[in-house]
Parts: structure tokens; sequence; C-alpha cells
């Protein structure tokens, strides 16, 4: 005779995976983007030298800097001349979804590609991105702002990855 109840999980008590981040998911998230995003305002790019009077810039002073002398109209065309500019559109981009579609298999593409444009010298403005790097850099500290954003958009993929809605 055969048993009323199945051997192994009950399919009655399982639960589906539906795609989407958990609520504490979302929140892990959401903070590493903001720790990422932070480092665009904050003054952790140390120069040898002093230029303008300061030792200490942030991505943001180093645009203000790059879009006076450039006489550009928009600060997003600068962002493609700053070393990490598209990184920082990535986590944009990672931000706005968490908060709309909160789904994890679409921001892991996004992460994946934010690890991928972590080599700030990639692509087609590599060069002009280079030439910004080593003027403001004169062997100063991207490291720390390359390591930090590199933590953040590694957080954000290893939840996307690993976050399951239970």
């Amino acid at each position: 005779m055969a048993p009323l109840m199945p051997r192994g999980r009950n399919p009655v008590t399982v639960k589906t995976d539906t795609g989407r981040l958990s609520s504490r998911g979302k929140g892990v998230t959401l903070t590493f983007i903001a720790i990422g995003l932070l480092t665009f305002v904050l003054p952790i790019i140390k120069l040898d030298s002093p230029v303008h009077g300061q030792q200490y810039w942030s991505v943001l002073d180093l645009i203000l800097q790059l879009q006076a002398r450039l006489h550009l109209d928009s600060p997003f065309a600068v962002l493609l001349f700053v070393p990490f500019g598209l990184v920082y559109f990535t986590l944009l981009v990672a931000m706005v979804m968490v908060l709309v579609i909160p789904l994890r298999k679409p921001l892991r593409w996004v992460s994946v590609v934010g690890l991928y444009l972590l080599h700030p010298f990639r692509g087609f403005f590599g060069g002009v991105r280079l030439g910004a790097f080593l003027e403001y850099s004169k062997g100063g500290g991207f490291v720390t702002l390359w390591i930090l954003l590199g933590i953040a958009m590694v957080a954000v993929a290893a939840v996307a990855w690993t976050d399951a809605t239970t």
C-alpha cells in the first residue's frame, strides 16, 4: 500500500523562489550602494602635492575642476572623463533597480557590469580618463577610492547572488 504523503519535502509547505530581494537584502544592498555613492562627495583622494591648496579631494571636486577647465555645459559629460565615473552611474542604476524593481537577476547583471567598469581605463574613453587620472593623481591616492567602490560592488553582487525570499 502506498503512503498517504510522498517521501521528501512536502509540496504544500515548500516556498518557491520568486527572484525578488528580501527586505533584509534590500537594506543591505542599499547600505552598500550608499557607501559607494558617499565616496563621490567625501574627500578621500589624497594627492602627494597639494593642488589649489587642497591635499584631499572628492570626485565631485575633481568634476567641478574639470568642468571649469574644459568649459563643458553638462556635468554628466565630465563623468566620462573622471576615473570611476561610470561605476557611479552603475551604482545609481542599481539603487533605482532595488527601489523600483527589486529582482535579483537584473541586479546581478548590473553588479557584474559595475565590477567590470572598476578598471578605470577600459572602453572608448580610456585614454582620456587615463590622462585625467595621471594629471590629478600625481602618484596620489585613488587606491582608497577603488577599494571602497570595489567593496560596495562586491557586496551588491553577493547579495544579488545569495539573497532569497523566504
